[in-house]
């Protein structure tokens, strides 16, 4: 127990030093916030291309690992991150591009299910049960804005889609069991803050006007991506392989 906690000590010396780029690009977008412009997408993005980097520094350490297997779940991330980063692109121009973001980020959420999905991740029917019904109060909260623009169809795949994706974060975590580990925890956090990123964003955009709506937004949507990204960390270091 002593050598694992060691071990996760050390991980976090290499890694922490890893997220500074992302530390500084999500200050400057907040320090900025430029009105809708290139500079505005290229500072909104910054921060996820900087996770990006991450990402494919810990696939880099995987392989050199000598793994015969490619990293599918380090890939699924960084895909995810991508079609995120694609999506922030589009939101920039919001009134212009709004379901070309919400697609891409519809996407993203598949992403994430497929990576959350790998290995022996649970079913746990008990976690999709009561978010269910959360999702149809949420649908229905928004039908209205959702009518109004004709999104009936998109906002409601769109809920499913980011639903199945926290069911499937959270079942990685297996307290019971004590399999759980801190990166799954990232993982699990992070699923639950987009959620309630997006939850703001959708209100304030098709019901009503929540102040600092976009610091709330983007606040909890980094904080999100960013435990995807540190997901990766167990396979690229093997912690996985240690507390087993």
């Amino acid at each position: 127990m002593h050598v694992i906690k060691m071990f996760k000590v050390d991980v976090a010396r290499a890694v922490c030093p890893r997220l500074i780029p992302f530390i500084n690009g999500t200050i400057l977008y907040f320090l900025l916030r430029p009105e809708p412009s290139w500079l505005a997408i290229a500072c909104k993005c910054l921060p996820i291309l900087c996770l990006c980097g991450f990402v494919i520094h810990e696939i880099y350490l995987f392989c050199k690992q000598g793994f015969s297997v490619f990293p599918k779940y380090h890939l699924a991330i960084l895909t995810g991150l991508v079609l995120s980063c694609i999506g922030d692109g589009c939101l920039v121009y919001v009134n212009q591009y709004f379901i070309h973001g919400l697609l891409f980020f519809a996407l993203a959420h598949v992403m994430y299910i497929f990576a959350f999905s790998f290995g022996t991740n649970p079913i746990k029917p008990s976690i999709l049960v009561p978010l269910m019904p959360f999702a149809g109060v949420v649908y229905g909260f928004l039908y209205p804005g959702f009518a109004a623009y004709e999104l009936t169809f998109l906002g409601a795949l769109y809920i499913i889609l980011i639903v199945l994706m926290v069911w499937r974060a959270i079942a990685r975590v297996q307290f019971s069991e004590n399999l759980w580990t801190w990166t799954k925890m990232a993982a699990g956090i992070g699923a639950v803050l987009f959620c309630i990123s997006d939850l703001v964003l959708a209100t304030n955009m098709f019901r009503s006007a929540i102040p600092s709506s976009q610091s709330i937004v983007m606040t909890t949507y980094y904080t999100a991506q960013l435990g995807m990204a540190m997901s990766v960390v167990s396979y690229g270091h093997g912690i996985e392989k240690k507390e087993k």
